[in-house]
């Protein structure tokens, strides 16, 4: 995969501003994706902004995704299933770190913030939380998994509404259905067309819990 920037080790910021690549670099490069600020900072110097082809290329990175080309469902498919592994394991070790029990369930989402949360309260479970959120690594991976996930859940959620929306047109089902339809396409095309923009609505559309030991 072709790499674009290891810049994005910092962690998530929030699913509901544009930050998830918003950040200046000092590194100079050329090319008409890189805008100089002229404003400048005694306390900083210039300000390097990028452009947004340039941001959605390190967000699909960061995501485990390429950065360049055609996504398909079965390239987010392939990045969620690795970074599962990583997340499996990682939460592994950092629970025989703290001397939690290795059978515990532990259950796994991101808060609007990007911040990692735990449902479960047992015995260090707070610990195993403010680790989690520390470690690069891990939010990354973790960052990584959701969105793929809640992506991949968004897309069957569409291929069902627009079954339904078959069904409606062909048939004599609730309207209440073709409304939901119409919502979710209106939030989609009001969001408009970057990864960020996909994952903000399959975010709020199909939220992604990650489920540790679940018991069935």
């Amino acid at each position: 995969m072709t790499s674009i920037t290891n810049s994005l080790n910092s962690g998530l910021n929030s699913y509901y501003n544009t930050g998830l690549t918003e950040q200046t670099s000092s590194t100079s490069r050329s090319g008409s994706d890189i805008v100089k600020s002229t404003e400048s900072s005694v306390a900083t110097g210039d300000t390097v902004r990028l452009s947004s082809a340039v941001k959605t290329a390190q967000t699909r990175e960061y995501l485990g995704l390429n950065p360049t080309g055609t996504l398909t469902l079965s390239d987010i498919q392939g990045a969620a299933a690795e970074q599962e592994e990583t997340v499996g394991s990682m939460l592994a070790s950092a629970m025989e770190v703290l001397g939690i029990n290795e059978n515990q369930q532990v259950s796994l989402s991101l808060d609007d913030d990007g911040n990692i949360v735990i449902a479960e309260d047992f015995s260090g479970s707070d610990e195993l939380e403010e680790a989690l959120n520390s470690d690069d690594t891990f939010v990354q991976a973790f960052s990584g998994l959701s969105a793929n996930n809640e992506i991949m859940d968004y897309a069957a959620s569409l291929q069902s509404k627009s079954a339904t929306l078959a069904d409606y047109i062909n048939g004599d089902t609730s309207d209440s259905d073709l409304l939901s339809l119409a919502s979710s396409y209106s939030s989609i095309k009001s969001a408009g067309s970057s990864i960020e923009a996909l994952w903000q609505v399959s975010h709020n559309e199909t939220p992604y819990t990650y489920a540790y030991n679940e018991i069935e």
